[in-house]
C-alpha cells in the first residue's frame, strides 16, 4: 500500500474564496503556523493516516523519516498494519507541481490505483482497478463528486434518520492522532514505534 499527499505552493490563492475577517473574531493564542513541522503533520498528515486506515485497517507501528529542504517538508513513513500487511506513506509539502494525493493498493486478486485532485475542484478521483478474475482494468466514474455537500448530506442523514455514519467518527480521529504522535516520535528517534496505547505529543 502506497499513499501520497503532495501539496503545492499557492493553489489555494487561485481557487479558495476570499476570507471575510472581523475585528471581533476570537482565536486561540499563538500562531498555529509558527511550527511548520507540527502544523503540517496535524493539518495534512491527519488526512493521510485517516485514508490509510480506512483502506487497510488499523496501523500497528510506524518508522518515519523527516527532512526539510528548500522550504519543503517531507515525511517518508513505513507502516505495519495490524493485519500483517505493510505500507508506505509519503507526506510532502510544498511540492513544485500541481496538488494531488492518491494511493496504490496491491492485493491478492488485483490492485487499485487512485489519483485525487483538489476537492475544491469538485471532480471525482481518477481510479483504476485491476482484477485477476477477468484480467481487465475497470475505471469507475464518480459523477456526483461535490465532496463537501455529500459529507453534509451524509451527516444530516445520520443525525435525522439514524443512517450509518459514512465518514470518520470520534474513535477514528483518536486513532489517527495516536498514529500521528507515533510518527512524530519516530521521525525524531528513527526508531520503529508501536502505535497501540502510544502516548506522545506532536
Amino acid at each position: 500500500m502506497v499513499l501520497r499527499l503532495l501539496l503545492p505552493l499557492h493553489v489555494t490563492d487561485a481557487i479558495q474564496p476570499l476570507p471575510i475577517s472581523s475585528n471581533d473574531a476570537v482565536r486561540p493564542e499563538g500562531n498555529p503556523k509558527a511550527d511548520y513541522v507540527r502544523y503540517y503533520l496535524l493539518g495534512h498528515g491527519s488526512h493521510l493516516v485517516d485514508t490509510a486506515q480506512f483502506l487497510c485497517g488499523p496501523i500497528a507501528a510506524v518508522r518515519a523519516q523527516r527532512i526539510e529542504k528548500f522550504g519543503a517538508y517531507s515525511w517518508f513513513i513505513n507502516v505495519d498494519f495490524a493485519d500483517g500487511s505493510q505500507g508506505h506513506l509519503d507526506l510532502t509539502l510544498a511540492v513544485r507541481m500541481d496538488w494531488h494525493e492518491g494511493f496504490h493498493v496491491y492485493g491478492e486478486h488485483g490492485s487499485v490505483v487512485s489519483k485525487s485532485l483538489n476537492p475544491w475542484y469538485f471532480r471525482s478521483a481518477d481510479v483504476e482497478c485491476f482484477s485477476t478474475k477477468d484480467d481487465a482494468y475497470h475505471r469507475p466514474l464518480g459523477a456526483d463528486s461535490q465532496v463537501f455537500r455529500r459529507q453534509i448530506e451524509g451527516l444530516a442523514d445520520t443525525v435525522l434518520t439514524g443512517a450509518p455514519l459514512q465518514g470518520a467518527n470520534a474513535q477514528d480521529g483518536l486513532s489517527a492522532m495516536r498514529v500521528l504522535a507515533a510518527i512524530s516520535r519516530s521521525s525524531e528517534t528513527g526508531e520503529r514505534v508501536p502505535v497501540e496505547n502510544f502516548v506522545g505529543v506532536i
